[in-house]
């Protein structure tokens, strides 16, 4: 994927993290907005290479979430 697609893929799938986020921490969606922009998990998924994109977007919200509450990130484990 090319970074132009990348960042419109970004764009799209933005808004559901945020909307799982909100509901998972009890939050509004500008708060939840502001945790996904300012947080390490972001620092990771704006680059393609990592491939966090293929995630659904609940484990992506379920990350950013346990980074919040633990202070580090733990992705999933795939078998």
């Amino acid at each position: 994927m090319d970074n132009d697609s990348y960042i419109g893929f970004l764009a799209l799938s933005t808004y559901s993290i945020i909307e799982i986020l909100a509901q998972m921490l009890s939050i509004s969606k500008l708060k939840a907005l502001d945790i996904f922009y300012n947080s390490q998990f972001y620092k990771l998924y704006e680059c393609e290479n990592t491939k966090l994109w293929h995630f659904s977007s609940t484990t992506l919200a379920e990350i950013i979430s346990n980074e919040v509450n633990n202070g580090f990130l733990e992705f999933p484990v795939e078998g």
